[in-house]
């Protein structure tokens, strides 16, 4: 009795390195007008670097920084296995950008799905999220105890008593995370080289929803969520099953080819190697998609791509797939003749990264005040130095005056230049009146209203692009002194105060030692303190008041004047902390007073 085997449908697996953690990182250096709308980047930050942005093969920040106004840095990590292409690379596989271009533009670069053919998807079963999904499970399977109150571990005691099973073993199995509530105690190790499996198949696609259904229909997959979005997916992708119908057309390998030519070595062995990555680019705009052309980097050994077709406000996501070149012979059955066909495979995408094209650095406010009295105009001329300023961005100025540090600042004048095409909404009402407009940035004020017999304290703040706004500039009182015929400048705060608190730093106090009170008779003084120590860097502690077992001789001096009469008295207050109330450590101290009516 004679057998016939018969051919299965060919199936074409490929595995491509892929790409892992990556991360999109933003970075601005510097304003342009148009930085909201100009998405046209530069040539030499797209993808690779310009040979001239890098310095002994590595990017040179300090140069792209200051050349290029804005970019993303794309950090990645590919997953490289013992068999993987990184191990066996061909040196003899090369590719310029034009040509990796050339074929995406075409549409011949196939991913590993695409590659399978219409009959077969490419899945990938991981543990990457073996930890979490471990310890949902345990928690689901643990709750149906219906204990809302009860630890896990209690839960195993229960459950051990009920089973064959040791409740030792059963915590062996639990994860840290329910065992302990410090995530100090967590072991980091638990399942850590577990997690790192993954396995890589295809299924045919008239079948894969009947392989899935289980897992997705039972409900209690340690992967829960990843087996039901497989098995959904693998439904719109289901095909009917043609198998009883014969065709040779099923037996064609039909990824397309970028390139063939004849080959005069029968014995040529099939080469791969990666040559490069490929990040797909999307806009994210009031919630909506919009794709945008991808980021090419060529090269085998690149870990960081850029990107610098971003406009400033945006948010922008990433998903990065790894490029591969594969030669492979091919036959011609009529002649006999060898061909060396290449075509290029890309390989899963990468999970997304976003960035938003933000930036909230506060200026710096100006410096270098200096006040001079115009004596033909009889008015005050204010001058300074423009702020130390590497982002270019500040776009208004504002001088304000004050008679005194128990008013607030009045506005004198907003200088606005801000040449931004579109500008960003001002987050102050100016009144209109104060508003100037020159040309560039003034590095001087005429304060037209200033009163010779009068002082007054200035400070300047600038606002940028983005109407963040600087802090105050310090502070100087200004009066002019008659005897002397010329201007004073005295010290009235550092700068750095905020604009809703313009006293935060003045030279003195903001709490004064003196009490004022009237028509009382009797003093009653309380000793209940928050603390007793104070802990600095280094756990030093510092004692919060002065008691008698530290120097004997220390006490509170309270003075009491009376004003009307013109009298007064001394109160002398000491603390005593021999006595300790309890093991806490909490002193309970005892008071004794002088008065010394003098």
């Amino acid at each position: 009795m004679s057998s016939e085997s018969i051919v299965s449908r060919p199936l074409h697996f490929f595995d491509v390195p892929e790409v892992v953690s990556l991360q999109a990182k933003f970075s601005y250096n510097f304003f342009v007008a148009d930085e909201k709308i100009n998405e046209s980047g530069n040539e030499a930050v797209n993808g690779n670097l310009s040979y001239r942005l890098l310095k002994k093969g590595t990017a040179d920040t300090t140069n792209l920084n200051a050349r290029i106004p804005r970019y993303v840095s794309l950090d990645f990590i590919v997953q490289d296995t013992p068999k993987s292409m990184f191990a066996t690379k061909n040196s003899a596989i090369k590719a310029t950008r034009n040509e990796i271009q050339e074929a995406l533009s075409a549409g011949k670069i196939y991913t590993e799905t695409q590659a399978a053919g219409i009959d077969f998807d490419s899945y990938i079963f991981a543990n990457e999220q073996l930890q979490i999904n471990l310890e949902n499970f345990f928690r689901r399977r643990l709750t149906s105890f219906g204990e809302e109150e009860a630890t896990p571990l209690e839960l195993l005691t229960q459950l051990s008593e009920i089973s064959s099973v040791n409740s030792d073993l059963l915590e062996s199995l639990l994860p840290p995370s329910l065992k302990s509530n410090n995530e100090e105690d967590i072991a980091p190790t638990f399942f850590e080289k577990e997690k790192k499996e993954y396995g890589v198949c295809a299924l045919n696609t008239s079948y894969a929803p009947t392989f899935l259904r289980s897992a997705a229909k039972t409900g209690n997959s340690l992967r829960l969520d990843d087996t039901t979005y497989k098995f959904c997916s693998a439904l719109d992708n289901a095909q009917p099953d043609l198998s009883k119908y014969a065709s040779n057309s099923e037996y064609l390998f039909d990824v397309p080819f970028i390139d063939m030519e004849l080959s005069n070595d029968p014995n040529f062995v099939a080469q791969a190697d990666v040559i490069g990555f490929l990040f797909e680019k999307a806009r994210i705009y009031k919630g909506k998609r919009y794709p945008m052309p991808p980021v090419l980097v060529t090269g085998n050994a690149v870990r960081t791509a850029y990107d610098s077709e971003v406009a400033y406000g945006m948010t922008y996501e990433y998903s990065a797939r790894t490029i591969a070149k594969f030669r492979i012979p091919l036959t011609d059955y009529d002649t006999g003749e060898v061909f060396i066909a290449t075509f290029l495979l890309a390989s899963r995408p990468a999970s997304v990264s976003k960035t938003t094209i933000t930036e909230n650095r506060r200026p710096e406010p100006p410096n270098d005040i200096n006040f001079y009295y115009n004596y033909d105009d009889d008015n005050l001329s204010i001058t300074w130095a423009p702020p130390v300023n590497t982002q270019r961005d500040v776009k208004y100025l504002q001088v304000f005056r004050r008679i005194s540090t128990e008013v607030p600042f009045t506005l004198l004048a907003h200088y606005d230049w801000d040449d931004s095409i579109i500008r960003t909404a001002a987050k102050e009402s100016i009144d209109p009146d104060l508003i100037r407009t020159p040309n560039s940035m003034p590095t001087y004020f005429i304060d037209s209203e200033f009163n010779k017999t009068k002082s007054y304290i200035y400070a300047l703040t600038v606002i940028d692009a983005r109407q963040l706004t600087s802090v105050y500039t310090t502070q100087f009182r200004v009066h002019f002194d008659t005897s002397k015929n010329r201007i004073v400048k005295e010290f009235v705060s550092y700068g750095g105060a905020p604009k809703q608190y313009p006293n935060w730093y003045l030279k003195e106090n903001f709490f004064v030692d003196s009490i004022k009170d009237s028509t009382h008779s009797e003093l009653t003084v309380y000793f209940n303190p928050e603390a007793y120590t104070l802990i600095r860097e280094g756990s030093n502690e510092i004692p919060a008041f002065c008691t008698t077992s530290i120097d004997p001789l220390s006490k509170y001096v309270f003075q009491m004047i009376n004003t009307d009469r013109l009298d007064e008295a001394q109160i002398d207050i000491t603390i005593n902390d021999d006595l300790l109330q309890d093991s806490t450590q909490k002193k309970e101290s005892t008071f004794s007073s002088e008065i010394d009516s003098g």
